[in-house]
């Protein structure tokens, strides 16, 4: 019975490792949709997992692995938002100047 709940343990770590490379690949495609969908359905997994008072200490160390690879993968992800708040903030940034300069057009055309 307890091999049944490794193996139960360990093949619902592949799954959140599963669902968090989804979320890398959502991310990179720049699918936000999509990428917050599985990091709703990952954070439901999370907390069916770890919340599960049955499980004991020894179970939850077969999830070590897994759960390093996720971290990896989510440096990644966070790597992937920087750039795109990075790059968003630089767009902002130019349609500012944008819409400044439209403005003193404006303003110069009605003198």
């Amino acid at each position: 019975m307890e091999d049944e709940s490794i193996l139960n343990i360990y093949a619902k770590g592949e799954q959140l490792l599963d669902v968090t490379q989804a979320m890398l690949a959502a991310a990179t495609a720049d699918d936000w949709d999509e990428f917050e969908s599985l990091e709703q359905r990952r954070r439901i997994m999370l907390e069916t997992i770890f919340d599960n008072p049955t499980m004991d200490e020894s179970t939850k160390l077969n999830l070590v692995d897994p759960i390093k690879e996720i971290q990896l993968i989510d440096k990644a992800i966070s790597d992937l938002i920087t750039q795109q708040r990075d790059q968003a903030a630089e767009e902002l940034r130019h349609l500012k100047h944008a819409h400044e300069g439209n403005k003193a057009y404006r303003i110069a055309a009605d003198e």
